[in-house]
């Protein structure tokens, strides 16, 4: 004869405590990219720029590395973790350094 399979269920206040909880150690300390319309891409959590000219900039993010490609590519502000980047973007490559 089978025997059915009890599954334990979490009280509601463990379940909310789970659910309010701190992020894991680290978790704000993820490199961020947001790529606005209009050319505009803001960096958080650059560890360095790699290469740079008009038409390509490379960055480390610690771990992985963004290349983005395009035209009249100017690094407009470099401050604490925030870098921002403008002009026209039409590529972007993402590679792992694991």
């Amino acid at each position: 004869m089978k025997q059915k399979r009890t599954t334990k269920r979490e009280s509601p206040g463990t379940y909310l405590k789970r659910l309010v909880r701190q992020p894991p150690a680290g978790f704000y300390r993820r490199g961020v990219l947001h790529i606005q319309g209009g050319g505009v891409v803001e960096v958080e959590g650059c560890k360095g720029v790699l290469l740079y000219d008009e038409s390509r900039i490379c960055l480390d993010m610690g771990g992985w590395q963004v290349s983005l490609y395009g035209d009249e590519l100017t690094l407009c502000g470099v401050g604490g973790r925030m870098l921002t980047l403008k002009g026209r973007i039409f590529r972007t490559e993402f590679s792992y350094e694991g």
